[in-house]
Order: structure tokens, then sequence, then C-alpha cells
């Protein structure tokens, strides 16, 4: 993952990560046979990161405050925008790995499989959420907003990190919120 974050995609080599795990190129090589392979590992590894940390930070919340909180703070670390962002100087090597994921994914292959695959489970995940927390919206479509949303938000925190605070971000996330709290009230009426 350090390697990926720190030198970028044509910078992932099978030499590279050997170097920084301190680990024998053939003992990289018996685990990943390809750069893709490579890509495909730490954006898992990323995605597992994620999850552990949602459950970590979202349980606390949901006790406390109830499934929209708990649903707000999964969607700020979804955009890598949550208060305790702990990955990297800047808090934003998860996003570029998963930037790098996502521009190698654009080739047909393992990897734009991986992707697409990840990226289902992620808006069936929040289309379930938001069935249950706004069910007066359309689920499907606001699934696929947030989602792209939140996507954006996370490309800005990697790629703009002095334009996209964190701050920013969760701004941005609340006010979703508050919209979609509006849409339902209004459709209530």
């Amino acid at each position: 993952m350090t390697v990926l974050a720190e030198n970028g995609l044509d910078g992932l080599s099978i030499r590279h990560v050997a170097a920084e795990a301190g680990i024998s190129i053939g003992g990289v090589q018996h685990h990943f046979a390809s750069k893709d392979e490579l890509l495909v590992a730490a954006s898992q590894h990323v995605t597992d990161l994620f999850k552990d940390l949602a459950i970590k930070q979202t349980q606390p919340i949901l006790v406390k405050e109830g499934p929209k909180a708990a649903f707000l703070t999964f969607c700020q670390l979804l955009a890598n925008s949550g208060p305790d962002t702990a990955h990297g100087e800047r808090g934003t090597t998860p996003s570029v790995v998963w930037l790098w994921f996502a521009a190698q994914a654009t080739k047909p292959g393992n990897v734009a499989d991986a992707f697409t695959a990840a990226w289902r489970e992620t808006e069936d995940y929040l289309h379930g959420v938001i069935v249950e927390l706004f069910p007066y919206c359309d689920a499907s479509e606001e699934a696929a907003y947030l989602l792209a949303l939140l996507d954006g938000l996370a490309v800005a925190r990697a790629t703009e990190p002095a334009r996209m605070p964190p701050i920013r971000a969760r701004s941005i996330i609340q006010s979703h919120f508050r919209r979609l709290d509006a849409h339902q009230i209004a459709d209530l009426q």
C-alpha cells in the first residue's frame, strides 16, 4: 500500500514491494505474479482496513446516537473525511490507493472485475441502509447518487487536500443528509 501511495502505479513493482516489505523478490512473486495482482491485493487491504475502521467507529455511535448518526459516520469514512483519519500523514493513503485501483480498472481484466464487484457491494450496502433510514426516497437512485458524491469527495481529499479538508467534506455530506431528511418530510405531507 505504501509503495503505491508514494510512487504511483508506475512505481508499483515487485522489486519495490519486496524492498518495502523487507523480503525477497521471489517471496513477493510467490504471492503476486503480476502488478495487477498486487493492485487487487492492495485495494482489498484498503477495503479490509476500511471495514474494520467503520465497525470500530460506527458501533459506539450506533449505540449512543442511533442508526442515522452511525450511517453519517460511515459515509464520512467512505469519503475519507472522518474526524479520525489516521492513514498516513495527510490521511489520504487509502484514497490514493483506491484512485490507482480505479485508474487501472478502466482496462478490462481482473482489476476491473474486482473494482466493479467492490463498488457494487458498497452501493448495495448504501441502498439497504437508505431503504431503512429514508423509506420515502428512491433508494436505488439515492444510493448511486450518494456513492458518486462520496467518491468525488474522496478523490478531492486525495488530490486537493487544501481545497477539500476533512471538515469541508463532512459539511457537504451533512448537507446531503439534511436534503434527504427534508425530502422525507416533504413526502410525508
